[in-house]
């Protein structure tokens, strides 16, 4: 049978496995880490703090057996994003959800007053994902004006800090989900970078989720039926997109490629990749942009032409924009840590 371990077992366990070196841990003002080389479980936990109302947790564990935590939580109110990557996470929630359970792939939205209580099992196994926390007040600000886009469920956040408890499955990640997720996973940065690119992902990732979710709150789906030989042409128009970035072909030209009318592309490049075709080709561009200025080979003009950016100045606005930094900060930046 599981080992449910109370609040006050686990901040004796923890403080036990400090002080015999088992657990390890680091702070500042903006992120906490947590190593654990223990009999319970081996890896490691991660807060950030990132701008005001923000911070994404990051869990990557290895559990040798099942274990749980009750207790009651302490977290000030705020909507919660789960993607998991990897492992069940099984949570009763009382008063809310009593038979919770996240599945390795799927993406949850939750949010509960603090001070409820939770029985947390963790299955055996690897055990990763990203929780995101999202503070009322900062949901107001990124919806200002555009109200009416927010999802239903959220609404109630626009008139009150403490609306109606609520814990919802939104399903299979999409494909751009995963490709966010294990950027944040392989962050290749270190200090004021780290924090930059990890918001940059962050409100990626709330992006993403949001706009699966319907105005009723459930989660969106296409009306585009794909069958297996649509799915594979639209990978395979991914796969020309990318092969001369600086050059690409017409949207029209590039359903003609593939044998698909640009209608069914367009619909069904959404529904696998979670945005539109230029917009994903966009998306690369800059990705590759900040690869190049981070290997220093290019001044930022050059990147600008390579990645496909004829004028630099929208290159460098589209790269703030992403990234919150301008490319030529950024590739000093990594100058600097480099040298």
């Amino acid at each position: 049978m599981a080992k449910v371990y109370t609040s006050v077992q686990w901040e004796e366990m923890w403080k036990e496995g400090v002080h015999t070196g088992e657990i390890t841990y680091d702070y500042d003002d903006v992120e906490c880490v947590s190593i654990w080389q223990h009999p319970l479980k081996k890896g490691l936990f991660s807060e950030t703090s990132l701008c005001p109302g923000l911070r994404i947790e990051i869990f990557n564990f290895e559990n040798p057996e099942i274990h749980g935590c009750d207790s009651v939580d302490s977290n000030y109110r705020t909507v919660s994003l789960v993607f998991r990557s990897s492992g069940i996470w099984r949570e009763q929630i009382f008063g809310v959800n009593e038979d919770a359970c996240e599945q390795p792939g799927e993406s949850y939205l939750f949010s509960f007053e603090t001070g409820t209580r939770e029985i947390e099992k963790f299955m055996a196994g690897r055990d990763i994902n990203i929780r995101i926390r999202l503070e009322p007040q900062l949901l107001r600000l990124l919806s200002k004006g555009q109200e009416a886009y927010l999802p239903n469920l959220l609404k109630p956040f626009l008139e009150t800090d403490k609306p109606p408890s609520f814990y919802q499955s939104l399903g299979k990640m999409t494909p751009a989900m995963q490709v966010a997720l294990q950027q944040i996973l392989q962050c290749p940065f270190q200090g004021i970078m780290r924090r930059t690119y990890l918001e940059a992902k962050t409100l990626e990732l709330i992006t993403l989720q949001f706009a699966q979710l319907f105005q009723d709150g459930t989660p969106y789906k296409q009306s585009v039926n794909l069958k297996k030989g649509d799915i594979e042409r639209i990978y395979q128009a991914r796969d020309i997109l990318l092969q001369d970035i600086t050059n690409p072909p017409s949207l029209i030209e590039l359903a003609r490629q593939v044998h698909l009318n640009d209608r069914k592309l367009k619909r069904g490049f959404h529904q696998l990749f979670g945005t539109t075709v230029f917009g994903y080709l966009h998306e690369h561009r800059l990705e590759k942009a900040s690869q190049l200025l981070l290997e220093g080979r290019m001044n930022v003009a050059e990147v600008s032409y390579a990645v496909g950016f004829a004028n630099r100045s929208y290159f460098a606005v589209a790269f703030r924009k992403k990234f919150g930094i301008n490319p030529s900060d950024y590739q000093t930046m990594c100058q600097k840590k480099s040298a």
